[in-house]
């Protein structure tokens, strides 16, 4: 009762004050450089009322601004995370089907929503045009946190083009930012031995053996793969002597380095040296047999009888009998001659050991054409060979692709010393 009496009271007063006003309105003048604004004191009070209720509104909303804006709430932030993420997921999961239009939609999507996010970026990287990618690399490289991305996307492109001064800069960058990081160890052993700097490769590699990045026995073969690179180097420039000392060294780090045999062996054959030929291939032939290294074993003796032949194939491949190629190599000179027991168990062997392959099944279809005239089982034994295993004769143990001749670094993934037989 005591609120609404003052309310009541309050309510007349202003009535009575707003007819006093009415019946006494006066006059207000506010004169300034000349100008003078006239006006009744009631509009004087209006003017003052909207005045102060224009002020109310302002700081209302600069404490919206401030602190109930829900531009800046955390809610709104995390519910901008959460969508930015599930775009960047999308573009991922359609780069994993290369499609690359849909994978640059949801990253530019990503990226509007994570703009302090590298995520979207390095999706971006991927998918986008030269200049816009050019952009996004220049972002990543600025910032400390994501600067080996881009130093990585750099490396990747320059190792693509083969631009292998600008890779060998890259990583020694990478280097100083990581420099313990295995990966970056081996990448820079292989820039250095593509440019051929052997010295530089040598220490490098005894640098993952003492990080043990890599084992001894890994560090012996590739000592040896260095070596037949350096010899095959030599060899080109008609430094004999030096390819043959390199060659010698490399069967020294790996006995079994087929390669560095095969070219050692065909130099002491170019000089006439056949018995010492002979011995390197044996010597090779025991610990790994290899159809390139049988071909050379023949042609130690160019003019022979059939019979011969296979006298001196059986004495090599009786240093590792059981091996695939022994007895491939015993098969295929067998059928020259004519020595069908001979043919049929080293392939009867081959296919008990579940060790065919292709060749296997043409060698039967040979033995089959040349003992009985059978053309029908030689054509069911190539439709074998045409479902079997290929006969590659090296693959790259690191992403393994296959090729017929040996190299020292592997052209599809660019990995020196992994290509095996």
């Amino acid at each position: 009762m005591i609120k609404l009496g003052f309310y009541i009271t309050l309510a007349i007063i202003l009535a009575l004050g707003a007819v006093w006003f009415a019946n006494h309105p006066g006059l207000v003048v506010l004169s300034w450089q000349g100008w003078q604004v006239r006006m009744s004191v009631a509009v004087l009070l209006l003017l003052f009322l909207l005045y102060t209720l224009l002020c109310g509104l302002l700081f209302r909303l600069y404490f919206w601004f401030r602190v109930d804006n829900p531009l800046n709430s955390l809610t709104r932030q995390k519910k901008r995370g959460k969508r930015g993420l599930a775009q960047l997921d999308l573009g991922w999961s359609a780069m994993a089907v290369d499609d690359q239009e849909a994978a640059l939609k949801h990253g530019k999507k990503a990226h509007g929503l994570l703009p302090k996010n590298h995520g979207p970026l390095r999706l971006l990287l991927k998918v986008a045009t030269d200049a816009d990618r050019q952009k996004y690399l220049t972002r990543l490289q600025h910032d400390p946190n994501s600067r080996m991305v881009a130093l990585k996307y750099r490396l990747e492109n320059d190792i693509k083009i083969e631009d292998n001064s600008s890779a060998l800069a890259l990583l020694e960058e990478m280097h100083q930012l990581k420099p313990g990081n295995s990966w970056i160890s081996h990448k820079y052993f292989d820039i250095l031995t593509r440019l051929g700097r052997w010295s530089a490769a040598t220490t490098q590699l005894d640098k993952l053996v003492k990080t043990k990045a890599i084992d001894k026995s890994m560090q012996k073969h590739l000592r040896a793969v260095l070596c037949y690179s350096q010899a095959l180097e030599a060899d080109l420039a008609g430094d004999k002597t030096t390819a043959r000392d390199q060659a010698r060294q490399a069967l020294k780090y790996d006995p079994a380095f087929i390669p560095a045999a095969g070219l050692l062996s065909r130099h002491y054959l170019a000089a006439g040296n056949k018995s010492r030929a002979r011995q390197v291939i044996e010597a090779c032939w025991k610990r790994a047999p290899h159809p390139d290294l049988g071909t050379l074993f023949l042609d130690l003796e160019p003019v022979e009888t059939p019979g011969e032949k296979f006298r001196r194939i059986e004495k090599l491949t009786a240093l590792n009998a059981d091996h695939r190629h022994s007895l491939h190599l015993r098969a295929q000179v067998g059928l020259e001659s004519e020595n069908w027991a001979a043919v049929k168990q080293a392939l009867s062997s081959i296919i008990k050991n579940n060790q065919e392959s292709s060749e296997s099944f043409h060698l039967l279809a040979r033995l089959e054409i040349r003992q009985k005239h059978d053309e029908q089982a030689a054509e069911a034994h190539l439709a074998q060979a045409a479902n079997a295993a290929p006969n590659p004769l090296w693959h790259c143990a690191a992403c393994g692709t296959s090729q017929d001749k040996y190299s020292p670094t592997c052209p599809q993934c660019h990995t020196f010393g992994q290509i095996t037989p």
